[in-house]
């Protein structure tokens, strides 16, 4: 059984709004702007995530919005997982190994460096981009996954059919 799972790093912050907490702040206008073309880049692509888990933190929710909105896919039916919020890798692993068998094609919205480690452990043919990250805000990560969810391990080598990032896709 083949799954397909994405991993999407929110997009970018606005650092300079007065917020109370770093879980509060919202995207900045280049957030606003990368988030909508990335979706719609996504949408072009071969199997297209079905379902959607996100990180309760504001600016990755407004992020799983923006995507659900090109996917098609109802904002209600976001799921909101407050593990993703500074999750460590066992952690992402866990939210993973939870997922429905059901759920083919699945959208996960995180955080650094979280997803970087996550992508990284499964794939090791991850590069960084030319700026020498690898999960820049709003990059889109597509794994092929052999095998059920529940029995994704460190040791699972998954498949990573691309990477792609704002800057690179302009």
């Amino acid at each position: 059984m083949l799954h397909q799972l994405y991993l999407l790093r929110h997009a970018k912050s606005d650092w300079k709004q007065a917020v109370v907490s770093d879980f509060e702040r919202p995207l900045s206008k280049r957030g606003q702007i990368d988030a909508p073309r990335m979706a719609t880049w996504l949408t072009k692509q071969d199997n297209i995530p079905t379902a959607i888990i996100s990180s309760p933190a504001l600016r990755a929710y407004q992020t799983a919005m923006i995507f659900a909105g090109a996917l098609h896919i109802p904002v209600k039916n976001i799921q909101v997982d407050k593990r993703i919020y500074e999750a460590s890798l066992e952690t992402l692993l866990e939210v993973i190994t939870t997922l429905p068998e059901q759920a083919q094609s699945v959208l996960l919205v995180g955080h650094n460096p979280g997803l970087d480690c996550l992508l990284t452990t499964l794939c090791r043919e991850a590069k960084p981009g030319i700026d020498g990250k690898l999960m820049t805000t709003c990059a889109v990560a597509r794994i092929t996954v052999d095998g059920r969810w529940r029995d994704i391990t460190i040791d699972q080598r998954c498949k990573l059919h691309s990477l792609s990032r704002p800057k690179e896709l302009a």
